[in-house]
């Protein structure tokens, strides 16, 4: 029995983590594939917990040396490919920004179709200093509950419609210190826009989630063309994907960089978070959906997560600044 459950746990182990391989290698057009690949880097940990196994049974000799090669290999290799694909999250040079140049705070949110705690993210945002505000699934109940604590004397400036019912998640909209000028609306399936406001031009986005799998695919293509299309400096939102994803990655050949990855802060997961996920609720979040991402002009000085109550998400403030 001492042998059997190492065995076990190991095999269980390099499973788990070669799922994750393969669905990143291979990138499967299918919606269930698409949400494992965001588990991506909960493959790292899988891969290194199996290593130390197989070196403690090798250690013990509770196994025949050569029944631990294939494993140890798939092991070392898990380890070390999704090491590669991890490693620029926190390492790599983090460009400064221009020399007196001035900063601006952006911060995304999700408030859960009315869930959320819209007065709590209202004084997070005011004691941040943030300037840009986007928040996707906001309803008119949110609103009033933001005007109550002194919305428009932080953001005086707005743009999007808040949706009356709370069942309905497709409402995002942009608060701002400057004033705000719609320069296009996308067609995606939830709200999205570009704005200018203030030094910045802001894609604030919501695609669909990849359940959805059409529709997110058509949505990020669509938010793709717009990015090049406009050179936006800052996209910002619920993306319902990770850097692991094609789209996100298509971003990133087309020049936009996470704000996590530029400062080197790791994960930055945002989602699930008390957000009617039995299993995953009990844990941290561990997925990176909800991100600011900026373009080659400009850098991002300072980021973290922030907790919203009652959301599903955590918001993402980012400090953006030109090169």
């Amino acid at each position: 029995m001492s042998r059997v459950l190492p065995s076990l746990l190991c095999a269980g182990l390099l499973l788990c983590g070669l799922a994750l391989t393969v669905v990143r290698l291979v990138e499967p057009d299918l919606a269930r594939a698409a949400q494992l690949q965001a588990f991506t880097p909960l493959a790292l940990p899988a891969y290194a917990a199996a290593l130390v196994l197989l070196l403690l049974l090798a250690l013990r000799r509770a196994t025949r040396s050569r029944l631990l090669v294939v494993p140890l290999g798939v092991a070392v290799a898990g380890l070390a490919l999704h090491a590669v694909w991890f490693a620029p999250l926190v390492s790599g040079s983090v460009p400064g920004a221009a020399a007196g140049a001035p900063t601006t705070g952006v911060m995304t949110a999700n408030l859960l179709a009315g869930a959320g705690d819209a007065t709590r993210l209202v004084v997070e945002a005011s004691e941040a200093g943030t300037d840009v505000l986007v928040v996707s699934e906001v309803t008119r109940g949110d609103v009033a509950e933001m005007e109550g604590v002194g919305l428009s004397d932080v953001f005086p400036h707005r743009l999007g419609q808040a949706e009356a019912a709370d069942g309905f998640v497709g409402a995002t909209m942009v608060f701002s210190r400057e004033p705000i000028e719609l320069v296009e609306t996308l067609d995606t399936t939830f709200d999205g826009m570009l704005v200018r406001t203030g030094d910045l031009s802001v894609l604030a986005v919501h695609p669909a989630p990849p359940t959805l799998y059409a529709d997110w695919k058509a949505d990020h293509r669509a938010i793709l063309e717009v990015a090049q299309a406009e050179e936006v400096d800052v996209i910002a939102g619920d993306l319902n994907a990770t850097l692991d994803h094609a789209p996100l990655r298509a971003l990133v050949d087309a020049g936009y960089r996470d704000a996590a990855e530029l400062t080197n802060s790791g994960l930055a997961a945002t989602w699930p978070v008390d957000g009617g996920f039995p299993v995953l609720s009990l844990l941290p979040p561990s997925v990176a959906i909800d991100h600011v991402l900026v373009s080659e002009a400009w850098t991002v000085t300072a980021t973290r997560t922030v907790d919203v109550p009652g959301s599903d998400h955590r918001a993402v403030l980012a400090t953006v600044a030109p090169r």
